[in-house]
C-alpha cells in the first residue's frame, strides 16, 4: 500500500498520520491548517502538504513484524506483548518467513519492479525530523517492523501497487504454523504462537 493510504486510515495501530514524512497536512481529514511561505508570500487554498526530511519520498510499502529470539525473560515478555498487540490490530492470522529464506524472497520481489527497492528494519523515534520510509514515531516501536519499500508514488496516491511472481512464494512462506521456543533438557515450553495462541511462561 502507499503511505497515503495509512494516513487516512484511522484504525488503531494500521493508521499512521504522519507515515513516510515529517508531517503530512490533509483538510479533509479536518487537520489544523498549515501556513506554507514561498519567498515569502503565503499559499493559499492548500488542501495537501507532506514534508520529507529525507531523500526517500512516498514508496509503496511491504510490511512483517520482526519475529526476533529473546535472550532472557524480560525479553520474552516484551515479544510477547509486542505480538498480541499487532494481533488484535491486525488479526490472528499470519504468514511466517524464516530467515534462511529471506534473501531469496528480497530477489524475487525486487524482479518484479525496476524502480527504487529499500528494504530493513524500521527505527523509531519521538523526533519527526527522522521520521522517512525507513522511520517511525516511536509509539509503533512495538510493531517492530521490517518493510521492503518500493517504487515510488505520488503523495496523495491511495492506489496499491500489485506485484505478482509466476513461481509464487509457497515454497518461502508458512502459514499459520506452530512455533515455538523450549527448553533443550527439561522439555518445557517458554513461548508457543499459533493463529489460536500467542503465550510465553518466563522462568522467573
Amino acid at each position: 500500500n502507499t503511505p497515503e493510504k495509512y494516513r487516512l486510515d484511522g484504525s488503531e495501530g494500521i493508521g499512521d498520520l504522519h507515515e513516510s514524512c515529517m508531517h503530512a497536512y490533509r483538510a479533509a481529514r479536518g487537520d489544523k491548517p498549515v501556513i506554507l511561505k514561498i519567498n515569502g508570500k503565503e499559499l493559499e487554498g492548500l488542501t495537501a502538504v507532506t514534508t520529507h526530511m529525507n531523500k526517500l519520498k512516498d514508496m509503496w510499502l511491504h510490511c512483517w513484524f520482526a519475529l526476533d529470539f529473546p535472550e532472557n525473560d524480560e525479553q520474552l515478555l516484551a515479544l510477547t506483548e509486542d505480538l498480541k498487540a499487532v494481533r488484535s490490530e491486525f488479526g490472528e492470522n499470519f504468514v511466517f518467513l524464516p530467515g534462511a529464506h529471506l534473501v531469496e524472497f528480497t530477489d524475487r520481489v525486487r524482479s518484479l519492479q525496476d524502480g527504487p527497492f529499500e528494504r530493513g528494519r524500521v527505527l523509531y523515534s519521538q523526533n519527526s525530523e527522522d521520521w522517512s520510509v525507513g522511520c517511525k514515531s516511536e509509539a509503533y516501536a512495538y510493531q517492530r517492523e521490517y518493510r521492503f519499500a518500493l517504487g515510488q508514488c505520488k503523495h496523495i496516491s491511495t492506489e496499491p501497487l500489485c506485484l505478482r511472481y509466476e513461481h509464487g512464494f509457497g515454497d518461502l512462506l508458512q502459514k499459520n504454523p506452530h512455533i515455538k521456543i523450549s527448553d533443550n533438557e527439561s522439555g518445557a515450553v517458554w513461548f508457543k504462537l499459533s493463529k489460536d495462541e500467542c503465550y510465553c511462561r518466563p522462568d522467573s
